[in-house]
């Protein structure tokens, strides 16, 4: 039909757009427990750059965990890592208590770091008269940087907007605080004398969650507890990835060895160990940042996993950032690593520092290989997320049909972006739908794939050839 331009009308056209959409889903992000020296404690917090981490969490502390691993991480180009800071029970904020101008001074307000830790022993606070009667101005001093705030009163302390500390009225007080030069708040404590309990956190009766706790409410991809490598850590991260579920985002850990092992001694941690979601890498690095100084690899390892594509292989990738390896392994010795489930980071002669297999810690031939699970898992909480629209509708054939459409371009898609191999048609019909199965208010989908292969042995024939 010829449409004609002829007077003003609206015109309907109804058309078949296709297969819905499905949006791809990132595996970059990193999910990380550990020890600063500022910021807040059991909240999730994103930081995506080295700066934005030093002015959240602070920056290197002997003692604490936290940079060391984010450091690693970032060094490797990831910039999508969720910090969740915890600490020991000492943890506390610097505080000042200043009193007011009486014949027996009484406490007027409270002075209070913003965050916890010994940051905020470096603060310094000052009162001066205000420049309307009867009232104070407070002065704030952290390094370069300072806050003043003029015309307070006990009943105005909201007004102070500071990004330092927070300022609340003393219990009875009834006089603003007397004048004092720059005084520096105390008692600020990092919680550095952590327990693995720490790191492995509690979910209380109100749903306040700690620990490894609070990423249960965060969509990750890898998650590891800086510098750790205990048992009950290293069952916990465990745990942790193996009940996640596509809603909450699957994961996968990165476990370290304990420093100072040998080959055999490495070998051996993995008898009691076998899980598809958990990567265990060894041995400790010396950073660029810390020359002298080992780490634990498992901020690096999780880096270099987060910037690769879910269907790509560890194996070979290059580690960025380090200056040494606290052990470099011949090639009898990376074979008995690899056959222990053990991804360990080696000098490769003239091409730096690498990754040398990409196994994860399963038994289970069919996902011991890194890229194949993290290959599944986006795949898996991609048609999570894309048939969300689905759930509620009438469970007719024209559903099952539009549903296996869908399917079937999310998969076209991800195997033209190289991201599967190959796949077969999506079954979406009667024959997996049955009365009784519609009657229980199911819908079966069979999505079947072929992965990716990383060709991680090379066989090359070389042959002599005779004269014709």
């Amino acid at each position: 039909m010829v449409m004609e331009y002829v007077v003003p009308r609206v015109a309907i056209d109804e058309s078949d757009v296709g297969p819905r959409p499905t949006a791809a889903v990132s595996l970059s992000a990193i999910g990380l427990v550990g020890t600063f020296c500022k910021g807040p404690v059991n909240k999730p917090v994103t930081v995506g750059s080295l700066e934005q981490l030093i002015n959240v969490f602070g920056g290197y502390k002997s003692g604490l965990t936290g940079y060391l691993s984010a450091v690693g991480a970032l060094n490797q180009g990831a910039n999508d890592i969720k910090i969740v800071r915890v600490g020991s029970s000492s943890i506390a904020p610097a505080q000042k208590i200043l009193k007011d101008a009486q014949t027996t001074p009484q406490d007027s307000i409270i002075v209070t770091a913003a965050t916890p830790g010994t940051w905020g022993n470096e603060i310094k606070v000052a009162v001066a008269s205000g420049t309307q009667s009867g009232t104070f101005k407070l002065v704030i001093v952290y390094g370069k940087q300072s806050e003043t705030f003029d015309n307070l009163t006990l009943d105005n302390l909201g007004n102070v907007k500071s990004q330092f500390v927070t300022v609340t009225r003393a219990a009875g007080a009834t006089q603003i605080p007397a004048n004092i030069s720059a005084t520096p708040l105390a008692g600020g404590d990092d919680g550095a004398n952590t327990s693995d309990s720490d790191y492995v956190g509690t979910v209380d009766a109100n749903g306040n969650r700690t620990g490894l706790k609070a990423l249960e409410a965060v969509r990750c991809a890898l998650v590891l507890c800086a510098q750790q490598y205990s048992a009950a850590i290293q069952s916990a991260l465990i745990a942790h990835c193996a009940t996640a579920t596509p809603a909450q985002g699957l994961r996968v850990a990165v476990l370290n060895t304990p420093p100072g092992q040998s080959v055999s001694q490495a070998t051996a941690l993995t008898a009691a160990l076998d899980s598809m979601r958990a990567v265990l890498t060894y041995p400790w690095l010396e950073p660029q940042e810390l020359p002298g100084s080992y780490v634990a690899p498992d901020g690096y390892y999780a880096g270099r996993l987060a910037v690769l594509a879910a269907q790509q292989s560890p194996t070979n990738k290059q580690i960025n950032g380090i200056l040494s390896c606290e052990r470099l392994f011949t090639e009898a010795e990376v074979k008995d690593l690899t056959l222990a489930r053990i991804s360990p980071i080696t000098l490769v002669v003239g091409r730096g520092f690498r990754i040398r297999n990409g196994v994860n810690l399963s038994t289970d031939p069919a996902w011991s290989q890194t890229n194949i699970r993290r290959a599944f898992d986006q795949l898996e909480m991609e048609v999570y997320d894309g048939l969300q629209w689905v759930v509620g509708e009438e469970n007719t054939p024209e559903l099952r049909s539009a549903v296996a459409d869908q399917m079937d371009a999310l998969l076209f898609n991800k195997k033209m972006k190289g991201e599967i191999y190959d796949y077969k048609p999506t079954v979406c019909d009667d024959s997996n739908n049955t009365p009784e199965t519609i009657a229980a208010r199911i819908l079966n989908v069979q999505v079947r794939v072929r992965p990716v292969y990383a060709a991680d042995y090379v066989d090359v024939a070389v042959q002599r050839l005779l004269a014709a």
